[in-house]
């Protein structure tokens, strides 16, 4: 992917960053969303794969953090398509990745897909649904995240770097 996509996928995970969060998880599992859980090693590969494919380096924390905000986001996304009675569908999320630079080239990478299909929901719902009804749905979402990756600030809705320490779990309910 030519070096002129980053700017466009930087402000999707701006996006994401702004739209998703943390709170205290387990050591093996990245990321517990309503019950599903991501483990680190998923997000490592796929965090990873999106930087060998935007870069052509390896993924660095920032990387990872940026997954897991994304994977939260989307749940977050998901969840106002749904209340919404819009759910997103393969052809909406396909049309938003379509609409980034960089998009498509991501998805068609196997291990950096999650963080595309992620994308992709949440650019739809924002575009379709409007960031105030995604970020409506953290009321309603149970969201624990590893601390390695930082903590959820409820007020600003971002993510927010933290120490790492696995002594200091918060549940966002």
């Amino acid at each position: 992917m030519a070096l002129r996509a980053l700017p466009a996928l930087a402000s999707a995970g701006a996006l994401i960053l702004t739209l998703s969060g943390c709170a205290g998880g387990s050591g093996s599992d990245a990321v517990v969303i309503d019950g599903r859980r991501v483990s680190v090693t998923e997000v490592e590969r796929t965090a990873d794969a999106v930087a060998k494919t935007v870069r052509g380096d390896s993924a660095t924390l920032r990387d990872q953090q940026l997954v897991v905000a994304a994977l939260v986001a989307q749940a977050l996304a998901d969840s106002a398509a749904e209340k919404a009675g819009q759910p997103i569908t393969p052809a909406d999320r396909d049309a938003a990745l379509a609409s980034i630079s960089g998009g498509t080239q991501i998805a068609d990478v196997p291990d950096a897909r999650p963080y595309a299909v992620a994308v992709g929901d949440i650019v739809y719902a924002q575009k379709a649904l409007g960031a105030e009804a995604i970020a409506a749905q953290q009321v309603n979402t149970s969201i624990r995240v590893n601390p390695r990756y930082g903590s959820w600030d409820t007020q600003q809705m971002s993510l927010v770097s933290g120490t790492g320490s696995l002594s200091v779990p918060v549940t966002v309910r």
